[in-house]
């Protein structure tokens, strides 16, 4: 369930594609407030001037990208949630972005339920990965980054390992506690711990490096 008072930025350079997610998002009934901006100046600028839970952006923009933008948001409005909206085009620019904070990603050509599920996931706690964006980006992935990181599974215990699991299923930290039947505040340790060991800045490159690891394919 999304909080109360929900609000939304939409920043995108093409006013048809801003308005038309807008008018989507309009007609959710949890949502008050849907706000546009054409490029990540604007973005930031309506960023200081109101309270917004979570900005739905485009990578290719002028003036500032979207993972300029991210990096921006994340130092200045660490609480404010990050989705990007991309096509199949500029695959290059969508680790980036999650290196830069991103708390999810989604084809531009995502159907409205999906989107919303998107939206529902990264204000839990949790993330949201396009299968074929996820396949992609593993693609892309350096061979150099695996040596860098070098780690195996062994090394995380049991119980890192079980909440690393449940976090590459999108879950946030109350429905991993829920899950695991321990408290939040253990599960923000685990995290802390996993994210430590994984050498990465976010749950969402833990997970995306699990995926890549394969540790979690039988499930």
């Amino acid at each position: 369930m999304l909080p109360a008072d929900f609000k939304i930025l939409v920043v995108d350079d093409h006013p048809l594609f801003r308005q038309g997610v807008r008018f989507f998002l309009e007609s959710i009934p949890e949502i008050t407030l849907v706000k546009e901006a054409g490029n990540g100046i604007e973005a930031l600028k309506i960023l200081t001037e109101d309270t917004i839970h979570i900005v739905l952006l485009d990578l290719q923009m002028p003036v500032m990208d979207g993972v300029e933008l991210t990096q921006q948001i994340k130092a200045q409005f660490p609480t404010v949630k990050v989705l990007v909206l991309t096509s199949f085009a500029g695959w290059e620019k969508v680790y980036p972005s999650l290196q830069a904070g991103a708390d999810g990603y989604l084809l531009k050509d995502a159907s409205p339920d999906r989107l919303s599920a998107a939206i529902q996931a990264v204000m839990t706690g949790g993330h949201y990965f396009e299968p074929q964006v996820t396949a992609a980006l593993l693609n892309l992935l350096q061979q150099e980054e695996t040596d860098q990181h070098g780690l195996n599974a062994e090394e995380l215990s049991q119980r890192e390992m079980e909440v690393l699991s449940l976090i590459t299923e999108g879950l946030g930290n109350k429905e991993i506690a829920a899950r695991l039947f321990i408290s939040e505040k253990t599960v923000k340790t685990h995290v802390a711990n996993i994210l430590g060991k994984l050498q990465v800045k976010s749950r969402t490159q833990a997970a995306l490096y699990a995926s890549k690891m394969g540790w979690f394919e039988s499930k």
